[in-house]
C-alpha cells in the first residue's frame, strides 16, 4: 500500500513524464482533450490542494496528490465535446434505436434517487457536507445518465431493457460517487471514515439499482423516433 501511494505521489510530482501522457493523449483523442485534460491537471494538483490549505482541512491534500479524478472527469469532457459537436451538426442528437430518453427524464431520475440517498445519508454524513457532495453528485450523475443514454448496452432492438443494463449503471454510479464521497468524508469526519463510506456505498448501489431497474420500466420521457411511432 505504501509503494503504491508513493507510486502514485510521484505521478503527480514528476511534471515531464505527466506533461509526455497529456501529449500522447493528445495524440489520440484531439487536441481540445489535451487542453482540457491540462488545465483539469492544474486544477487537480494545484487548486484543489491551496483550497484544502485554505479552508482549514490539510488532510485532503495527500487525497488530491493521490487520488486520480480522470475516470469520472474524463467521460465528463468526452461528453461535454460530442454535446458541442452536435449543437454543430457534426453528430446526431440521439443514438439509433427506435426510442429516446428525454433530458427532463434524466434530471428527475437524478433528483428521486438524491433526494432517497441524502435522506438516511444525513444520520452518518455532517450536514455541511450534504450539500457539496449533493451539488457535485447530482452534476456528474446527470453526465453519467446521458453518457449511459448514448450506449445501446443491455438494449435490445425492440429498446426493451435487459437486467445487464441497470447492473452496469449502478457499478459505473458507484465508480463515480466513491470519488466525490471520499474527499467529503475525510474533509468532515474526524473519526475513521471507511465504515461510513463502505456503509454508504452499500446501501446507495442497492438503491440506485432498485430504482434504475424501476425505471427501465416506466415510459416517462421516452420518445419514439417518426419510423416507429
Amino acid at each position: 500500500m505504501i509503494k503504491w501511494l508513493l507510486a502514485q505521489a510521484w505521478e503527480k510530482i514528476n511534471l515531464a513524464h505527466a506533461y509526455r501522457e497529456l501529449k500522447e493523449l493528445g495524440r489520440k483523442h484531439g487536441r481540445r482533450f489535451f487542453w482540457a485534460a491540462l488545465i483539469w491537471e492544474g486544477i487537480e494538483d494545484i487548486v484543489f490542494p491551496y483550497l484544502s490549505w485554505k479552508m482549514g482541512v490539510p488532510g485532503l491534500i495527500p487525497v488530491f496528490l493521490v487520488l486520480h479524478f480522470e475516470p469520472i472527469v474524463y467521460p465528463a469532457f468526452f461528453w461535454g465535446f460530442r454535446m458541442w459537436d452536435r449543437s454543430q451538426g457534426k453528430e446526431p442528437w440521439d443514438p439509433n434505436r427506435p426510442a429516446h430518453s428525454a433530458y427532463w427524464r434524466s434530471i428527475l431520475k437524478g433528483m428521486v434517487f438524491n433526494l432517497t440517498a441524502l435522506g438516511w445519508l444525513s444520520h452518518i454524513v455532517p450536514w455541511k457536507a450534504l450539500l457539496p457532495y449533493a451539488i457535485l453528485t447530482a452534476a456528474f450523475g446527470f453526465v453519467h445518465e446521458r453518457i449511459w443514454h448514448d450506449t445501446n448496452y443491455g438494449i435490445l432492438a425492440t429498446d426493451s431493457v435487459q437486467y445487464r443494463r441497470p447492473f452496469a449503471k449502478t457499478g459505473t454510479y458507484l465508480l463515480m460517487s466513491a470519488f466525490i464521497l471520499y474527499p467529503v468524508l475525510r474533509a468532515t469526519l474526524t473519526t475513521s471514515i471507511l465504515k461510513p463510506f463502505i456503509l454508504a456505498q452499500v446501501i446507495n448501489g442497492v438503491l440506485f439499482l432498485i430504482l434504475e431497474t424501476v425505471w427501465a420500466k416506466s415510459m416517462w420521457g421516452i420518445t419514439h423516433t417518426e419510423e416507429h411511432q
